[in-house]
């Protein structure tokens, strides 16, 4: 007789004697129906002919098969029997519960067939020059495993014994399921020896069953606990074993699929996955299994360091994700929750593969999905505006303006809308005058929508005048700067003067960035001439209020000389830094006069040393700088009626203007003042507000 391989020696050993006595049971119940067909075979009437021959031919069949002799049988008579068979304990051990199963092995092993096994070996050499990052992943956690060449014996022999070793183990006395082993140390490496060297499917699917089974019997399962965790299939009774699981889950998967599945990174930023190859068919519901508990490890983890290698690692499996959109959505959610509520490490790795994601989407409507998640994400994050979130708040802000800058069309969309909505709040407030309409414009998730948009408009329509080409988002800066400067003037009071402040360094970097004129003077001007600073204010005790986490100012500071003396301090300031903004413009000298009269009166008429003190510095260097553009529009050969020459003017000219010398001083000084308040600052509350 031949030498029996793999798959035969198994069915012997579990399935044949079971496989015997089934088809003697048929022999038995075949003479009883034959018997008994004799007997009524004269009284059977001839609609009943086709009711008695179904179990006939099912008889026949199993006389066929009683026919067979065990050598004949081992020969290959029992092939059909021992697949269904197979199958049949695939489908008991993986269950019903998961409705995102991974391949069967005989469609994984279709994977094995479709190309000679040589082919797909890769040496440590080839592995060091194709991918040296994983090779050194190697070389620091499983020495082991890259000297697996030097082993003499069968790799899936040595497999076979040790997951009936650990089956053994986990039967005791009989008395629990074949099907559950417990997963161990050197089951895992023969895994990868597998998945190393061959590639695997077969092995890839073990591993992903075993990775299933230790999430989800272990939601809160972390290593360094050392809880079981079981499921149909595999059982992780140790932390470290969980731990290598995880990690060599999440290593191998990507170097497998690039191995079956290679995609492609088209100009347009789209991945190309060979989804029309049979290699792709069987390997499609292992890749959903695997992003399925991807989600879940995200958002039960509690190790920081597993989740920022879950995030590296199931980056590098986005170009296989598109092709199923609902498990598109909860990974995207899941990243999603990592980006608002994690450490900063794990927010920027979040991020990557949300920028990756939605790069690479294939179609508007998950972009619009990815850009509009991301914006709702942020700003029910922004509801508490403390010293401590500012910098976390700021980091999302920045990232997520990234993303309206990967899909012009879809970014306009989508800004389009939630400017609209913001517009939408303030017409009902100035139109409805109710408390309730109040309250949705004066909080700090309008403000950071606001600053937000700024930031966006800013950075997308930069961009796009330095390459000299027209931004699909300019058309959006008129109607913000409409929003912003409504919400500026909603409500006149002295209170509220740290809500405009806001709203004016917004669109202070609005003109930075895209060169666009908007009148903030007045803005700024007419808290000078407020009843705040045409008063002498009293004498207080307080600490001074935190600006940046402070849009209405408590009651108490009201009429207070240091709350005058800080707004003065920083009014000026940003009416240094738009003044900068429009220190190298032609017509600088006649922009400045009616500024030049208000503030003078409002040195003359203000009680407030501070504000004289701060003023008249900034009155000088306005008049240093006319003088300078003065003198070097005298030497111009254009009329004002041409409006490239206007704009072209001081363009190649790079020395500083007297305001932008004045305003880089002044932003050190600043920073310098604005560390040490920054312990002695006064925080708002919720309650003082």
């Amino acid at each position: 007789m031949a030498k029996l391989n793999k798959r035969t020696k198994k069915f012997v050993k579990n399935k044949l004697d079971q496989t015997i006595q089934q088809r003697r049971d048929a022999k038995k119940k075949l003479k009883y129906v034959q018997k008994k067909g004799k007997r009524g075979e004269e009284a059977q009437e001839p609609d009943e002919v086709d009711a008695a021959s179904e179990p006939e031919a099912v008889a026949n069949e199993g006389t066929a098969a009683s026919r067979m002799g065990v050598d004949e049988f081992l020969r290959g008579g029992f092939r059909e029997g021992m697949e269904e068979a197979e199958e049949d304990e695939d489908e008991e051990r993986e269950g019903g519960d998961h409705h995102d199963d991974v391949e069967d092995d005989d469609d994984l092993d279709e994977v094995d067939d479709l190309e000679d096994e040589e082919a797909h070996a890769q040496d440590l050499a080839k592995l060091a020059e194709t991918d040296p990052e994983f090779y050194k992943y190697l070389q620091e956690n499983d020495q082991d495993l890259l000297h697996f060449g030097q082993d003499n014996g069968n790799d899936e022999e040595d497999e076979e014994e040790a997951e009936d070793a650990s089956a053994k183990m986990n039967a005791g006395d009989g008395s629990e399921d074949e099907s559950e082993r417990i997963l161990t140390m050197d089951m895992l490496r023969q895994w990868q020896k597998g998945l190393l060297r061959h590639r695997s499917p077969r092995a890839l699917r073990r591993l992903l069953l075993a990775f299933r089974a230790a999430l989800d019997s272990g939601e809160s399962h972390g290593a360094g606990r050392g809880d079981e965790t079981s499921a149909k299939g595999y059982q992780v009774q140790d932390s470290r074993v969980f731990s290598k699981l995880i990690v060599t889950t999440l290593k191998y998967m990507p170097m497998v699929m690039e191995s079956h599945v290679p995609y492609k990174k088209g100009a347009d930023g789209h991945f190309k996955v060979p989804t029309n190859t049979p290699k792709w068919q069987v390997l499609y519901r292992p890749v959903r299994s695997y992003f399925l508990s991807v989600v879940k490890l995200l958002r039960t983890l509690p190790e920081p360091d597993m989740v920022y290698i879950a995030l590296n690692e199931s980056a590098k499996m986005v170009p296989y994700l598109h092709h199923d959109r609902r498990v598109t959505r909860d990974y995207v959610r899941a990243l999603l929750e990592q980006w608002t509520s994690g450490t900063d490490e794990n927010r920027l790795a979040a991020f990557s593969c949300l920028y990756v994601t939605t790069a690479s989407a294939l179609d508007e409507e998950m972009v619009d999905f990815c850009l509009k998640s991301t914006y709702h994400a942020l700003i029910r994050h922004t509801k508490i505006t403390k010293p401590h979130t500012l910098e976390q708040i700021a980091l999302m802000k920045n990232t997520a303006c990234e993303l309206f800058t990967l899909h012009p069309d879809a970014s306009y969309q989508q800004a389009f809308g939630f400017i609209r909505q913001l517009a939408i709040s303030l017409r009902n407030c100035l139109k409805l005058k109710t408390q309730e309409q109040f309250q949705t414009v004066l909080n700090w998730p309008y403000l950071h929508c606001l600053d937000f948009w700024s930031l966006v408009l800013a950075r997308t329509c930069h961009v796009d005048r330095e390459q000299g080409t027209p931004s699909h988002m300019r058309p959006l800066i008129y109607p913000l700067v409409q929003v912003a400067l409504g919400v500026g003037r909603l409500v006149p009071m002295a209170r509220y003067f740290p809500l405009r402040l806001h709203v004016i360094q917004s669109m202070l970097r609005l003109i930075q960035s895209t060169h666009v004129y908007i009148p903030l003077a007045p803005l700024i001007i007419e808290v000078f001439e407020s009843p705040e600073f045409q008063r002498r204010g009293k004498g207080a005790t307080l600490k001074p209020l935190d600006l940046a986490t402070t849009f209405r100012a408590p009651a108490a500071y009201v009429r207070t000389r240091i709350y005058a003396d800080q707004l003065a301090e920083e009014f000026v300031y940003v009416l240094q830094e738009f003044l900068a903004t429009q220190a190298r413009h032609i017509a600088y000298p006649e922009l400045i006069i009616p500024m030049t009269v208000q503030l003078r009166r409002s040195i003359k008429t203000s009680p407030n040393v501070r504000l004289s003190e701060s003023l008249r510095p900034l009155l000088d260097k306005m008049r240093q700088n006319a003088t300078w553009i003065e003198q070097r529009r005298s030497a111009v050969e254009f009329a004002p009626s041409d409006q490239a020459q206007v704009d072209a003017f001081l363009q190649h000219n790079t020395d500083e203007a007297p305001l932008q010398q004045a305003l880089r001083l002044a932003r050190k000084v600043r920073e310098q003042k604005q560390r040490l308040l920054q312990t002695n600052a006064h925080i708002v509350e919720d309650d003082e507000a």
